[in-house]
Formats: structure tokens, sequence, C-alpha cells
């Protein structure tokens, strides 16, 4: 009794393998799982240089994928707005992104670390996307109460 219970049960799992490694069109595979964490790690590449709207698709040829990018405007920095009570000195400013700049998600988080450790801020930054003009307005906030939550 007990191996016909085991053969049924082994058999079942065999079935619901093979059906979960079938086509990505069929339902989750650990393939197309991969191929979707690979695609979202290009767009974050791309954003880093500017490019907010990059998309990317895989493609099947034959037994590889190709990875097609459409990346889109680069993105620009329209303005830099300070929330709460500025009380920063002018040095601090001066390595702030400013507007025209590309946006870069690395360089705000350098100088936003910046303002906390040399300048005692607790800081934390947020932003706003115009995708119709390709621009960027990130909002810092300087104390608790001012602090940006996405939008």
């Amino acid at each position: 009794m007990f191996r016909r219970i085991a053969l049924a049960i082994f058999a079942l799992s065999i079935g619901f393998y093979s059906y979960a490694q079938g086509t990505p069109e069929r339902g989750w595979t650990d393939k197309n799982n991969a191929e979707e964490y690979a695609a979202y790690l290009i767009r974050i590449a791309y954003s880093e240089f500017g490019y907010l709207g990059a998309r990317v698709q895989v493609r099947e040829n034959g037994t590889r994928r190709i990875f097609e990018v459409e990346r889109g405007r680069v993105y620009h920095i329209k303005a830099v707005r300070i929330l709460g009570s500025n009380d920063l000195p002018a040095e601090a400013m001066t390595a702030a992104p400013t507007v025209g700049d590309v946006y870069c998600n690395a360089r705000i988080n350098g100088w936003v670390d910046t303002l906390r450790s040399r300048y005692k801020k607790d800081a934390s930054w947020g932003m706003r996307v115009d995708h119709a003009n390709a621009s960027v307005t990130i909002e810092v906030g300087l104390d608790a109460e001012s602090i940006p939550h996405p939008k």
C-alpha cells in the first residue's frame, strides 16, 4: 500500500515539474523568472545613465535569449527642492546635482549621504518624474517631518 501511494506522489510531482518547466506562456518557471530578473537589472543599469523610460524585452533565437533594449529619452534634472528648514552651508549645495544634469540615482544618493555624515542631517530624498518632458524634480527632506515620500 505504501509503495502505491509513494508511486502516485512521485508521478504527480514529476508531472507538475514537467508542466512548470514548459513554455513561459504556460506559467512561472525558473527560466523565465531569471530572464525577467536579468531584464530588470538591465533597466536599472540604463536608469543610472538617465534612461528612466528604458524598456527591455527578451526574445528567443533558437536556444539563445536576446535582450532587446529600447533606451528611450535621457531624463534631466528640472529642479532640486530642499524641504524643511534649509540651514545648510553654501559648500553643501556646491556638491548638489544641478538643473540640467543627467539624472543619476547614485550621484543623488552620494550627495544625500554626505549631508547625513558631514552635516549631521536626517536627510532623505524622493523624486517627481515628468515623462512628457523627460525631466525629474528632486525633493530633499532635511528633517523627519519633511522627508519626501514617493508620489
